[in-house]
Parts: structure tokens; sequence; C-alpha cells
């Protein structure tokens, strides 16, 4: 079982995994088009949609961060990661 005192570098874990996840939406939508999906349809309107909310999301966080202190990020990290099941 994974604890917060096994490691300190949760922001980079937490960073990477996020960065991954929004790579993974754009390849996803960029098969789709490749696929003949039309840019101007209701399934890719929502994949941007989708990822744009998910960046926002992303940055939003990343700025609130600018107000804590390290270990407090850390420990954010780790239980957003716990939550979302990221790790176990």
């Amino acid at each position: 079982m994974t604890r917060i005192s096994d490691r300190n570098d949760w922001f980079e874990l937490w960073f990477s995994d996020k960065q991954s996840m929004i790579n993974t939406m754009l390849a996803n939508m960029k098969a789709d088009l490749e696929a003949g999906y039309n840019y101007f349809g209701k399934s890719i309107t929502e994949q941007r949609n989708m990822i744009d909310a998910y960046k926002q999301e992303f940055d939003n966080q990343v700025d609130e961060f600018k107000h804590m202190e390290d270990k407090e990020v850390n420990r954010w990290c780790f239980y957003d990661m716990k939550k979302r099941g990221a790790i176990e």
C-alpha cells in the first residue's frame, strides 16, 4: 500500500499523470479525425469541450498550488491521485 511518506515527488507524478491524460485525450481525438469524424460534428465538439475543461481544471489547480507550501502540494497531489485511482 502506498503511503504519502514513501516519497516526496507526488507533485511530479501528479503533473505527469495530468499531462498524460491530456495527451491521451488529444491522441483519441486525432484518431477520430483521421477516421473521418467531422471536426464540427457532435463527437469532436464534445471531445474538444472535455479537453478544454480538463486543461482549465488543471491550470486552476496549478494556480492554487502557488498559495501552498511544497509539503502541502505534495500531500494534496498524493490524495488527489489516490482518490482518482491513479495510485493505490
